[in-house]
């Protein structure tokens, strides 16, 4: 396609890319930091995403293309996106190119810092504290694992800033390798390619959490559901330790057949959740007549 020419069904899917990060920053999923990112259905070695604040994204403008292979900036990106020349050092999008690198069949990615979730990788194991603790869960399976960026520094040079960003290739990598380990493996990547990971979603120690799925609404979806299920084992744990009870969660058969029968979104709950974030009237989509909820 012609760097020039527009594309009616990719303005179609950048108009829902822009309302994904309306709903959700609506849904405490996003606050001034996180992203979603979509693979680009018309050429699949980019795609798009971006570095705005969500409340603040409202057209092409204030997005962004990049290439999978190596997180560099497209050139000529597609028309009405912004032009990058480079990667800033503080960027996180390799946590995004090296997924689509990894994992063919992913389609959209998402990385939030979302405050109810993250203290579920605080702790020194593989696998984070969150359970499945209802039906809406059961996609999370028991204990997801925990990217511990620390055991990526010593191969990094010493000038490299530990804060944590996943800001090279090489730590990208790393994070993405989590979504296919088990907990005795090591932290080395593979370079077998797998079309979609084993894992939903990965925390990450003291940052936050990825996830992914194969559409920008079950993207968000999961992102959505990741936070309300944090929500629910906090209130649940602080209940149990007024008490002698046990919290019981999601069985491992009960996790799989919830994940294989409901925890994917419909277009009722993706027409809802965009007339929600259109109603506040906190966001602006300049895109909404190609959005598949105009």
């Amino acid at each position: 396609m012609a760097p020039d020419k527009v594309d009616h069904s990719l303005d179609h899917v950048l108009s829902d890319l822009i309302t994904a990060f309306h709903i959700l920053h609506q849904h405490e999923v996003f606050d001034e930091h996180g992203q979603i990112s979509v693979r680009n259905p018309q050429d699949p070695t980019t795609f798009f995403t971006s570095n705005t604040p969500a409340i603040l994204v409202s057209s092409k403008s204030d997005l962004s293309q990049w290439h999978v292979a190596d997180c560099s900036p497209v050139a000529s990106p597609y028309p009405g996106c912004e032009i990058n020349q480079e990667l800033s050092s503080t960027t996180e999008l390799y946590a995004h190119s090296s997924m689509y690198h990894m994992y063919p069949g992913v389609q959209s990615i998402i990385h939030a810092h979302c405050l109810s979730a993250i203290v579920y990788g605080l702790c020194n194991s593989w696998g984070s504290m969150l359970q499945p603790s209802y039906l809406m869960a059961g996609f999370i399976g028991t204990s997801p694992p925990i990217f511990d960026i620390a055991r990526c520094y010593d191969n990094l040079p010493d000038s490299h800033p530990k804060n944590l960003l996943i800001n090279t290739a090489y730590i990208g990598h790393e994070l993405a390798a989590r979504f296919c380990k088990s907990p005795d493996e090591e932290m080395e990547p593979s370079d077998t390619p797998t079309d979609l990971p084993e894992q939903k979603v990965v925390f990450m120690r003291g940052h936050g959490y990825t996830t992914w799925a194969e559409s920008i609404e079950d993207t968000v979806w999961r992102a959505i559901h990741i936070r309300r299920d944090a929500d629910i084992q906090t209130a649940a744990m602080a209940q149990r330790d007024a008490t002698e009870l046990e919290v019981v969660y999601l069985s491992e058969q009960e996790a799989k057949d919830c994940e294989r029968t409901t925890n994917f979104a419909d277009q009722k709950q993706w027409l809802a959740w965009t007339a929600q974030a259109d109603r506040s009237g906190m966001y602006r989509n300049e895109m909404r007549s190609l959005s598949s909820a105009g």
